[in-house]
């Protein structure tokens, strides 16, 4: 896979699953079975902002080449890694509500895709 290619199927992945936990919070968190107060809202809005922060990262950089390139890769390999272990570890520990797995286990698909893609870009970078 192009490289160009997985940054830009990544950067809209990221901005559109960003942008609801930006402006609806309480929406997006309601859809994993989370009833927050107000103060449990500031740490969604702070994660929706990171994810369209990466994304927009990515789209800018689609053109990067080189050590730039594989760091990008490489970060949102991680990113991705280190998402689905945490949530699978939350999922098993019994952190989350049962109305959660359901979407986790979707979401864990989504990401494992999303590795699989960089890092068949990453061997072409």
């Amino acid at each position: 896979m192009r490289p160009s290619l997985a940054l830009a199927i990544g950067a809209l992945f990221s901005i559109l699953v960003g942008l609801p936990s930006v402006f609806a919070p309480a929406q997006t968190l309601f859809a994993f079975g989370f009833a927050m107060p107000i103060e449990g809202l500031v740490p969604a809005r702070s994660n929706g902002v990171l994810l369209v922060g990466v994304g927009l990262i990515d789209w800018l950089a689609r053109g990067a080449v080189g050590p730039p390139l594989r760091g990008l890769l490489w970060g949102n390999i991680f990113i991705r890694v280190a998402e689905t272990l945490l949530n699978g570890w939350e999922l098993a520990a019994g952190m989350l509500p049962p109305t959660a797995s359901g979407v986790l286990v979707a979401a864990a698909g989504v990401d494992i895709a999303l590795i699989v893609m960089f890092a068949l870009a990453l061997r072409r970078a």
